[in-house]
């Protein structure tokens, strides 16, 4: 949250996560002369080292001290021995990082609210430059967690009616980004990519998953017909049986190319429905039934937007941090707790 002065400027002494951490713990290390005390919980929090060996090689990895110092930080690590300095953010999600701690961790606040980077950089009066390398290491940090437990952001389960759809290629496309999407491909930046939604939550619960798989034409026997399936078709169906609960209810289209309602026939752990066979039974001609699928998709239409105008490997960051804001941010006053226990299991330090 943010707050207006009365000159219409955007302040942050309000940026608040609602009686959280933040606001109780953090908050108050803030005020001047309360630096020590900010980075003694920064140990505790396992976000910077609580100890650190000299690198030199003379020194034989003697502990360094913490040292106060006239720096940004306030204090650093200095070798008795060789009086070797180095930094207390040393192997830290912080290392690297331009500002100061106090900085960072709103940043790292913002990030979780999902504030654009612009009106972070006001509000802090720092480079915009800053508040997006903060915003990467984010993602970073929430591309490993999601890697690391897929289990967290299972969906569905028996009973659970679920939209199955691949962007572009199946009903999630309009026709208005078609052209754009052509152009895409021909610059090889195009990313197809596996999206589940959970149809009765508002926003819908999702799972993406970027392909790793290219379509590819497969050798036919005698009677025409293929007898295994492309490696796209059988990535996506991994996927599935992976992040989706046995007993969903799975409606697909005839149209996606790795996730069709042929395809998911073969997954006998859910009952499968057809988009085109509910459209028949649609008594406005299928009017309703494409309108609340358009809807549902919204904000994985945008997402899957976003990710085709970014670089590959920006890709999955998107994707996770959606993820991640899904499942640990929707509640702001614990958002900002999980983040940091999630820094702080990617950043563990020797």
């Amino acid at each position: 949250m943010t707050n207006k002065t009365s000159n219409g400027k955007v302040t942050t002494d309000k940026l608040s996560d609602q009686g959280g951490i933040f606001d109780v713990v953090v908050r108050p290390m803030f005020q001047q002369g309360h630096e020590g005390e900010l980075c003694s919980w920064l140990k505790e929090s396992c976000l910077i080292r609580t100890s650190l060996g000299c690198p030199q090689p003379n020194c034989e990895n003697k502990t360094l001290a913490w040292s106060a110092a006239r720096i940004v930080d306030k204090y650093n690590w200095s070798c008795p021995n060789c009086h070797k300095r180095q930094s207390i953010r040393e192997g830290s999600f912080f290392f690297g990082l331009k500002g100061d701690l106090k900085n960072c961790l709103q940043i790292i606040l913002a990030w979780c609210q999902n504030i654009p980077i612009e009106i972070v950089a006001s509000c802090l009066e720092v480079k915009e430059h800053v508040v997006k390398k903060v915003y990467e290491r984010c993602g970073q940090v929430t591309e490993s967690y999601v890697k690391t437990h897929p289990e967290d952001f299972q969906i569905g389960g028996p009973g659970v009616v679920l939209i199955v759809d691949e962007y572009p290629g199946g009903l999630m496309a309009t026709e208005s980004t078609t052209d754009v999407l052509i152009t895409k491909k021909r610059n090889n930046n195009f990313h197809s990519i596996l999206c589940i939604a959970e149809a009765s939550l508002v926003p819908p619960r999702m799972w993406l998953h970027m392909m790793k798989s290219m379509p590819e034409p497969l050798p036919k026997n005698d009677n025409n017909n293929c007898e295994q399936k492309c490696g796209m078709v059988e990535e996506a169906m991994k996927e599935i049986s992976q992040q989706v609960l046995p007993g969903s209810d799975l409606i697909a289209n005839n149209c996606a190319r790795c996730c069709n309602y042929e395809s998911l026939q073969d997954l006998k752990q859910y009952r499968v429905y057809s988009v085109e066979q509910l459209q028949k039974l649609d008594k406005s001609y299928g009017n309703n039934l494409m309108s609340n699928l358009a809807t549902i998709w919204q904000i994985g239409v945008a997402i899957c937007e976003e990710i085709q105008e970014s670089p590959h490997s920006v890709g999955q960051q998107i994707i996770s941090s959606y993820l991640w804001r899904q499942r640990f941010g929707s509640v702001p006053s614990t958002a900002f707790q999980y983040m940091l226990n999630h820094i702080a299991e990617c950043y563990r330090f020797n």
